[in-house]
């Protein structure tokens, strides 16, 4: 696997492309590999209101645990159809919207985001077209509608940018630009428009928001290249090339369902921490016996590369605690994931941890107590993972 190096026709400057044309072997790699310095562990308060279940990291953002978004002191979990919010050292504050068919309710939430202006939250149910909005606090402020689909949102300084779904290849925009009260920017014409074959193709993520370094970025599933959004315009920013294995329309076109799983990659999630770009998806999914997710690590500054078995994780080497999926980041040097109470025990309890060597063994020794006072139908704990500068 090599790696390339492209223009970008806005800047005039190198952008980095990795080649993925061919998989590599899996290989292991360590937190320490990475530069990560510093674990941190924060047990969510488990209580009636708060209870939290249905944990499959692997499959992060397809099952319960769906997303995890850090504020400013705080933490938000979408746990299915409950958000939950949670201080920064893992006390409970408030359980956030409600499900039904009420004037101040959702059918469902497809998405939700925090204003960083004012710390209210919003949520989304795309086919009802209609947004509510919440205080910091949890207590419903408004709902307002829309005039289209929203699969996806972040909020980009003062604005809503909105991603509108291509599973039927048929929309008019692919995403649509808003102010906080639903009103209507800017279009972008979906360039991915396709007549799709008998069998329904439904991807969790066709496309990928992800923040770094202040700026908002994007990658849909029909492209190799990651956009960051600037003066209500995409500009490329790096290349993740996949050949012959990207999804294009011409692949939805021609293709059932059953052939497009087989052959072609899933993207899941897309973070940059550090100098590092991480990229997990799945190939190959109903071919092999087991599914094998993949995550890609890259360095943007040198040729530093790995691609792991994602369902192992990164060995953690820091205190020998289990490894780690990354999920999300806190800022730009601090990756967030999280373990379930009962594989946290387990874990300590192994052979495994007994006899490991990590680089901090008094962190070692405060896992170990960590984990003691765990009950194993606790809710999961938080994990912070910090670079060094």
């Amino acid at each position: 696997m090599i790696c390339l190096h492209t223009t970008n026709i806005y800047a005039q400057e190198p952008i980095k492309a990795f080649d993925l044309t061919k998989l590599p072997k899996t290989s292991n790699v360590k937190l320490s590999d990475l530069g990560f310095v510093d674990i941190e562990y924060i047990p969510l308060e488990t209580s009636t209101q708060s209870l939290i279940s249905g944990i499959d990291l692997v499959f992060f953002n397809e099952y319960s645990i769906n997303k995890i978004i850090p504020g400013d002191g705080y933490f938000i979990v979408k746990n299915g159809e409950r958000v939950l919010k949670f201080r920064d050292n893992g006390s409970f504050i408030a359980s956030i919207g409600k499900i039904g068919r009420g004037p101040n309710e959702l059918n469902q939430i497809e998405d939700l985001d925090i204003d960083k202006e004012n710390q209210n939250i919003y949520m989304v149910s795309g086919w009802q077209k209609k947004f509510c909005q919440y205080s910091p606090n949890g207590e419903f402020i408004k709902t307002f509608n829309v005039p289209f689909y929203v699969r996806e949102f972040k909020f980009f300084e003062d604005k809503v940018l909105c991603y509108c779904g291509n599973n039927s290849g048929v929309n008019e925009n692919s995403f649509i630009l808003m102010d906080k009260q639903g009103n209507i920017i800017k279009r972008f014409p979906n360039k991915y428009q396709f007549k799709s074959q008998k069998g329904i193709v439904v991807y969790t993520h066709e496309n990928l928001f992800y923040g770094f370094n202040n700026r908002l970025f994007k990658k849909e599933i029909y492209s190799d290249t990651i956009y960051v959004f600037e003066n209500t315009e995409f500009k490329p920013h790096m290349v993740i090339n996949v050949g012959n294995k990207l999804v294009t329309p011409k692949v939805r076109s021609e293709n059932n369902a059953e052939r497009i799983y087989a052959n072609f990659l899933q993207p899941l999630n897309l973070l940059e921490f550090g100098d590092y770009v991480y990229y997990a998806f799945i190939y190959r999914f109903i071919v092999e016996g087991e599914v094998i997710i993949y995550g890609f690590i890259g360095s943007k500054k040198d040729n530093y590369k790995a691609l792991l078995n994602l369902g192992e994780g990164i060995d953690n080497d820091l205190d020998g605690g289990p490894n780690i999926i990354p999920l999300t980041t806190k800022d730009d040097n601090t990756v967030v994931s999280l373990i379930d109470a009962l594989t946290l025990k387990k874990h300590i309890a192994s052979t495994e941890f007994i006899k490991s060597n990590p680089r901090y063994p008094e962190k070692k020794k405060e896992l170990e107590k960590l984990a003691q006072n765990l009950k194993e139908t606790d809710n999961p704990v938080l994990v912070l993972l910090k670079m060094g500068k």
